[in-house]
């Protein structure tokens, strides 16, 4: 037998179908994997044939503990934290079921990686769970991960065989990227895209889609704030990005009769800009749906002062005001009649 490292040698175990599709930055691979560990010496006797001779210690089919639970998902360019699962995967075919025998040197970070999947996995079926870092001491070596089989190998750094099943292969212009996937350009586009995708779903009445969609492009709105200095040029631009946003979603909540929330970002339009005419009439608008009447005229007050010409609006949104003061008023006085009629003799 060899004393060599083995790198990484494939056998296919069942070919897929169709050309070798094109693995380019932003490829998608959508795939199953196992891992076999050996339970000879790989460095003096080499990989064995025999599937008695391997240990199974995971795999994505299974759920937690024992695997991720689902196909894994890896984007190409990336940076994934195991550079070799791109060069195996870029010689697959879609359907294709191949085993890698890996060597040790390429993989002392999968441990890692193994934990951070499966911690996900257990996320997914203990809701409750909250991910942390395993205890280490620097006197007792590496640090534990939680996990006794990717201890031993954190441990004992070994080679590996890894099945993996090419399930399916999507080209970046096929699929909307995920935020982390973007670069800064890309992200800021995506503000918009994710802003006008809102509003369609809203002109359909789809005010939960909506309301998603332009959340999710506040988040990253946030995500280029932290790039920037607060109260700079280029932050002070970005900021007001979420006007449009923060309007948008408020007026969803007033739809869907969340006042509070509807309360709550319509604030935070006017922190951007204290006499945003819109911001004020829905503000004031839904501090009537929660029956704080008194903010709520201060709002449409201001909102005159500043848009004469919304007259005619405030006046019909003031009837439906004043009708809720006068049934405010009844029922505190009949409250109070009935407090009352404890102390008569």
């Amino acid at each position: 037998m060899t004393n060599r490292p083995v790198k990484a040698v494939k056998k296919v175990l069942s070919a897929g179908k169709g050309a070798l599709p094109e693995y380019r930055d932003g490829t998608k691979a959508i795939f199953n994997y196992e891992v076999l560990v050996p339970l000879n010496d790989v460095k003096k006797e080499g990989f064995s044939d025999k599937k008695e001779d391997y240990k199974s210690i995971d795999d994505t089919r299974k759920p937690y503990p024992d695997g991720y639970g689902k196909p894994m998902e890896l984007v190409f360019g990336k940076k994934f934290q195991l550079p070799i699962f791109e060069t195996c995967l870029q010689s697959m075919h879609v359907g294709e079921i191949s085993q890698f025998d890996i060597d040790d040197r390429h993989l002392v970070t999968y441990p890692m990686v193994a934990k951070k999947l499966r911690d996900i996995s257990r996320s997914d079926v203990d809701p409750t769970h909250k991910h942390h870092e395993g205890h280490h001491c620097a006197a007792m070596g590496p640090k534990k991960l939680g996990y006794e089989e990717l201890d031993e190998i954190n441990e004992n750094l070994k080679s590996l065989r890894f099945i993996f099943h090419m399930l399916e292969v999507v080209q970046p212009e096929n699929y909307e990227a995920e935020s982390w996937q973007l670069n800064v350009d890309e992200k800021l586009a995506s503000v918009e895209t994710l802003r006008l995708q809102g509003n369609e779903l809203f002109k359909a009445g789809k005010w939960d889609q909506a309301t998603i969609k332009y959340r999710e492009a506040l988040g990253r709105v946030d995500t280029l704030l932290l790039r920037e200095k607060p109260g700079e040029p280029e932050w002070v631009e970005l900021d007001k990005k979420n006007i449009s946003l923060f309007l948008n979603l408020s007026q969803c909540y007033i739809n869907k009769r969340e006042y509070h929330d509807a309360i709550r970002t319509a604030s935070e339009v006017l922190k951007r800009d204290a006499t945003n005419e819109k911001a004020l009439f829905r503000r004031a608008k839904a501090q009537m749906g929660t029956w704080q009447l008194d903010q709520a005229e201060a709002d449409f007050t201001k909102l005159l002062e500043h848009y004469p010409d919304s007259k005619k609006l405030v006046d019909t949104q003031r009837v439906i005001l004043n009708k809720k003061k006068k049934e405010l008023d009844e029922e505190t006085n009949n409250v109070y009649k009935e407090m009352m009629k404890g102390f008569s003799l």
